[in-house]
């Protein structure tokens, strides 16, 4: 009789497993209340076809690669400090002009062929390859134009390395040992904190050397997790067991099996997979419906909506349309400060986001805690938009030819909403007729780039603590990055001064001087500050995010809640 239930009790818990989604029967418990093993599944709005972070400026695809690789540094999820990541320790001399960075021992990359199948311990060598590469003018090096700006050597390699990398690399750049000394062109007080971009990450040459240009899709670094595969619709990554970081009680980091990324088309779909169980977690959530994604009250009495949690916080990212400062019909300085003015930004929050987001008293740079820049520029003026739109050539609108905003995402976003209602305020305040184009990333970037977009929805969103990641946008002497084609010398010598500045009250006079000239100028029309709205299921434990919308996924795990 014993053996007899035994037996059937084995049939019937191997019968159970088959049924049972992967992810709930790896799931076992560790020290520290804690979990081990599943699968995280994450919604997202954009197809990712590029993951090599030096060339991506998309928050959803460095949301990923940030888990594949590392930087030298991070930004501590609660506080935003900048802490040593695969860096060990630093030292900065007296005059904040040279980094000594020791390099922690024991990290590995991930396995890959580029290893022939193996793996190799990460080096001081590979730092300097590394920044080396984000200092070259290599075309897949697109978003590291501040250090080319700032490190001695880098603007000449960057010259002499658009086609072959040059082997001795940034001469600002030396390996001592097992550290790195980083010697700038000026003085950079917490140039530390630019090195935590998530963009200036650290692999290896021998993938770029295999890959090339098709690394963008063979990513090999040292994260919490490695790239898996890749389809139409999804993004699979795995954990990495090799991972050099463990929990305060001793568990191997990460904690989970393996994330998938899943591409929905729309909001609606997203929240019909969310309430499905098909997904746990959906960000830039519709703010009116999240009162409505889990059915009726008489659905949450019956105990059929799923159990969930919203997370929620003021978010260091700005909406904005950006307007060719040069070409078109928009290098018209007058007709840029006509729409500028006539922009009520409270009125279009309240009536097309329901309240979810804030308007931009600071301008394109939101208030940086610590950064004294805090200042008011943008002040809604109908007379004076009515005014300066008759002195651009366009009284009441008479002669303004129609036009097509680029708007990518989809048309239940915060960001498309927002132009909706853009393109019916200029119609009633100044008789402008704007369409809306919808396209892809892809599109929109390259219409960007070849002059077809005269103007456009975008945002951006800080990869480091400080006004710098916004105002380096502007910079005319990058034009990797100043897509609007704005050229200004008062601009780029506040720019200038605030990058060198190690006073820190003298800094923020060159921060908000460079603020003021952007609205002055009108290059962009700055929309929304946005509330950051993170849906999950109430499974999912130990989420860290932040303000810059970084998710820290090596401290996820999944625990069942108690009914």
């Amino acid at each position: 009789m014993k053996k007899f239930t035994f037996i059937n009790l084995i049939v019937i818990l191997t019968c159970f497993a088959c049924k049972t989604k992967i992810d709930q029967k790896e799931i076992v418990s560790i020290k520290g209340d804690k979990t081990s093993g599943g699968e995280l599944t994450i919604a997202i709005s954009d197809k990712i076809n590029n993951l090599f972070p030096a060339s991506i400026d998309h928050l959803n695809a460095l949301q990923i690669t940030s888990q594949i690789y590392e930087t030298l540094f991070s930004v501590n999820p609660n506080t935003l400090e900048i802490e040593p990541n695969i860096a060990k320790s630093f030292k900065v001399n007296e005059r904040s002009d040279i980094y000594t960075i020791e390099i922690n021992s024991g990290i590995r990359f991930h396995e890959d062929a580029c290893f022939g199948g193996g793996s190799r311990e990460l080096t001081a060598e590979d730092v300097k390859y590394s920044l080396d590469f984000a200092c070259s003018g290599n075309a897949l090096n697109s978003t590291n134009s501040i250090l080319i700006d700032l490190i001695k050597g880098a603007s000449e390699y960057q010259v002499s390395s658009t086609k072959k990398l040059n082997a001795k690399g940034v001469s600002g750049i030396k390996v001592i040992g097992n550290k790195i000394e980083i010697t700038l062109k000026q003085p950079y007080v917490g140039f530390e904190a630019v090195l935590a971009r998530e963009n200036t990450v650290i692999f290896p040459h021998e993938a770029f050397e295999k890959y090339g240009d098709k690394i963008k899709l063979h990513p090999v670094g040292t994260g919490p997790f490695k790239f898996v595969k890749k389809d139409n619709d999804n993004i699979v990554l795995e954990k990495n067991k090799n991972y050099w970081k463990q929990d305060e009680s001793g568990n191997q980091l990460p904690y989970l099996h393996s994330i998938k990324y899943i591409y929905f088309s729309d909001k609606k779909s997203e929240m019909t997979a969310f309430r499905n169980k098909e997904v746990d977690l959906i960000s830039n959530i519709p703010s009116d419906e999240v009162n409505n994604i889990f059915g009726s009250l008489q659905d949450a009495v019956a105990g059929k909506n799923i159990k969930h949690k919203v997370e929620s916080s003021l978010s260091l990212n700005i909406d904005y349309l950006g307007f060719n400062t040069e070409h078109g019909i928009f290098a018209n300085k007058d007709l840029r400060q006509a729409i500028y003015y006539a922009v009520d930004q409270n009125e279009i929050i309240e009536k097309y986001l329901g309240g979810n987001g804030y308007a931009p008293v600071n301008g394109f740079v939101p208030v940086i805690e610590g950064a004294l820049n805090e200042t008011t520029i943008h002040s809604y003026n109908l007379e004076k938009a009515k005014t300066l739109l008759a002195k651009a050539g366009y009284p009441n609108g008479n002669g303004f030819p129609q036009t097509e905003i680029y708007v990518s995402g989809d048309e239940h976003s915060k960001g498309y909403m927002f132009v909706k209602g853009f393109v019916e305020l200029m119609k009633k305040n100044l008789n402008l007729n704007f369409t809306i184009h919808t396209c892809s990333l892809e599109e929109k970037d390259k219409a960007i780039a070849d002059g077809s977009a005269q103007i456009w929805r975008s945002g951006w969103i800080a990869d480091f603590p400080s006004p710098i990641t916004f105002l380096e946008l502007f910079y005319s002497n990058n034009n990797r990055i100043n897509k609007f084609n704005f050229k200004n010398e008062d601009y780029n010598k506040h720019f200038e001064l605030a990058i060198k500045e190690t006073d820190s009250k003298k800094r923020s006079y060159h921060f908000i001087k460079a603020q003021s000239l952007i609205a002055e100028n009108a290059v962009v029309v700055p929309l929304f500050v946005d509330n950051m709205l993170i849906l999950l299921n109430a499974r999912v434990k130990g989420l860290v995010a932040n303000q810059m919308e970084q998710m820290n996924l090596k401290y996820v795990y999944i625990k069942q809640p108690k009914s």
